[in-house]
């Protein structure tokens, strides 16, 4: 028998050589009208604002000077990174169960409830804010039903207090935590939660063992989206806070309306801007945003 009998018959895959992944060369005009977009209403107005805050007849930093000076702009900031860590407690609290249910539901109750929590992105964030003006009013339900069960003797005034702008802000923002967290709990395997229990956990043991850590990037998008979103929330501070509930977002909306002072308004809007690029980083590099952002792996 010769070597040719012996050798194997090299076929059309042996044959051909490796295909290399072709990577295009040509220019991506789709992304040309986004990123126009984007430079136009979103690039080029900050880039005023950023000017304007060190430019006043020439160059000034007459704006950072007085924040940093003055301990009241402190106050005020410290106050509104407050409200976005209390909102975000109180949703994540809200959300996280709310969405767990909505995940153990058969389909049809998930898509009927789940467009109640869709609802109020159909109405104007200013027009949900002036319903709870309604119902924490002195005459609102709330004060009517607490006079009716004999809880108080007169309305309480809700308000103007850090009660009512977190009600605000926690109703506000609580749709974008259960949209964050059931994103990734949909997508989370069930028969995980069954290999645990055939393996002799708990349900509670099961639970939170293999479930919470899985539900972590939905935990981490939802409270990093929510906390953004409070800190330059103006609409429910204003109307449901008072003079001991000012956020800087009020401060700066001040600065332009009444006291028309536009340097010292850039100057802080650039300061809110830089303090959320710098928690940014720091969750990036703590959380991974990149990753997290995915959903469940």
């Amino acid at each position: 028998m010769t070597d040719t009998m012996l050798a194997p018959a090299a076929g059309p895959a042996a044959s051909a050589p490796a295909l290399k992944p072709r990577r295009s060369t040509s220019f991506p005009w789709l992304t040309v009208p986004a990123v126009a977009f984007y430079l136009v209403f979103f690039g080029w107005p900050l880039v005023q604002m950023m000017w304007r805050s060190i430019w006043n007849d020439g160059f000034t930093l007459v704006g950072y000077h007085e924040f940093f000076t003055q301990a009241v702009y402190w106050w005020v900031l410290g106050y509104t990174m407050v409200i976005g860590v209390v909102t975000l407690v109180l949703t994540l609290a809200i959300g996280y169960p709310v969405a767990y249910w909505l995940v153990r539901l058969n389909r049809t109750w998930t898509v009927v409830l789940m467009a109640f929590v869709l609802i109020p992105f159909w109405s104007s964030g200013l027009v949900r804010t002036y319903a709870w003006i309604v119902i924490l009013g002195r005459q609102g339900l709330v004060n009517t039903t607490l006079l009716k069960m004999g809880v108080i003797d007169e309305p309480f005034p809700f308000l103007g207090t850090h009660v009512a702008v977190m009600v605000g802000l926690t109703y506000y923002l609580l749709p974008y935590m259960i949209l964050c967290l059931f994103s990734v709990m949909n997508n989370i395997d069930r028969n995980l939660m069954l290999a645990a229990r055939n393996l002799g956990a708990s349900p509670a043991r099961a639970f939170m063992a293999v479930f919470v850590p899985l539900t972590k990037p939905g935990v981490f998008a939802g409270s990093f989206l929510v906390f953004m979103l409070a800190i330059g929330m103006y609409i429910t501070p204003a109307l449901l806070g008072g003079p001991e509930q000012t956020t800087l977002p009020l401060v700066i909306a001040l600065q332009i309306n009444e006291a028309l002072d536009w340097t010292l308004a850039a100057a802080l809007s650039m300061i809110l801007l830089a303090v959320t690029i710098v928690i940014q980083i720091f969750a990036n590099r703590h959380v991974d945003l990149d990753r997290m952002w995915g959903g469940a792996r």
